[in-house]
């Protein structure tokens, strides 16, 4: 009797044991397939197909599925896409560096506001901002900027401009509404990695001597590296893909290679020639964001939020 009751006690184990190993296998499998999955139907399969739309022939009307280089022969041979091109990397980088000199400071100080409820209405008020679509917000600047806007006048009544200005459309228009876009998606990357620094070290810091600036520089810069370099990457890249903002406040001069791949879309019907001005584009952006990487020794992990 023993003998059978301990070869059924070791079958039902036996079997439960297989059957928690294939729960687990499944589970597995359905947390890598998902995301997975997630990233073959909407960046791969559709990258896949710009790919190939690149080389096919543009002709009157529509496409030709006749394979050939001359659109990447084309973009690269006239200087016009060539500078827009060079010129939107410029704006991204440009940009990029002013929205860090104003968002990490009020970032930094954000995370120190000790009222629970006034720290959660200041980023309802980024989360506001940032869900808010890029039109609206870009034809504000435009009323704002334009010759009888609060800008010029206020200028006017200061004695610093002599007369009513415009600044739209124009350079630094598209600049001021990019930093005015592209601030609270910079200061919610950056939050976290601020906010989950231990006060004990800065206090620490400051009992063992250093003063506020040494005590940034080495103890809370360090720490907020990696959110520092995603929230910059982040701004970086959107800029490289802004296509309302130029368009609404910029003039052809001021359009980024977004604007143009749009006027190829809509206006030319050339979807590979734009289909290789996207690529261009990816493809600069990567290089970018490998050379950040590298010249930061920060790595991918580390832009999820971890500390460097």
């Amino acid at each position: 009797m023993s003998t059978l009751l301990s070869t059924l006690t070791s079958t039902v184990a036996s079997r439960l044991k297989t059957t928690a190993g294939r729960v687990a296998h499944r589970g597995r499998a359905i947390a890598i397939g998902l995301p997975l999955s997630f990233i073959l139907v909407f960046f791969a399969v559709p990258f896949l197909f710009l790919v190939v739309y690149s080389f096919f022939t543009p002709v009157v009307g529509g496409i030709e599925q006749v394979l050939t280089i001359s659109n990447y022969v084309d973009f690269f041979t006239t200087e016009l896409y060539y500078n827009r091109l060079v010129f939107t990397l410029q704006l991204s980088l440009f940009v990029t560096l002013l929205v860090t000199a104003i968002g990490y400071p009020v970032t930094y100080f954000l995370t120190r506001i000790r009222n629970l409820l006034v720290r959660r209405a200041v980023i309802m008020i980024f989360l506001v901002s940032m869900f808010t679509t890029y039109v609206v917000r870009s034809y504000a600047w435009t009323v704002l900027l334009s010759k009888e806007g609060v800008v010029s006048t206020v200028g006017v009544a200061l004695g610093v401009f002599a007369e009513p200005t415009a600044f739209v459309p124009g350079y630094w228009a598209v600049v001021v509404g990019s930093v005015y876009i592209l601030l609270p998606f910079y200061v919610l990357t950056l939050y976290p990695s601020l906010r989950n620094i231990d006060e004990s070290l800065i206090e620490a810091s400051k009992n063992l001597g250093a003063g506020p600036l040494r005590t940034f520089y080495r103890v809370t810069l360090p720490l907020s590296k990696s959110g520092l370099i995603a929230a910059a990457l982040l701004t970086y890249i959107l800029t490289a893909g802004i296509y309302v903002v130029p368009r609404m406040l910029g003039n052809p001069s001021n359009w980024t290679i977004a604007v143009l791949i749009g006027r190829q879309i809509n206006e030319n019907l050339n979807i590979p020639f734009s289909a290789v001005m996207g690529l261009v584009l990816v493809g600069a952006v990567l290089a970018t964001l490998l050379v950040v990487l590298r010249v930061t020794d920060v790595d991918l992990g580390g832009l999820g939020g971890e500390q460097a």
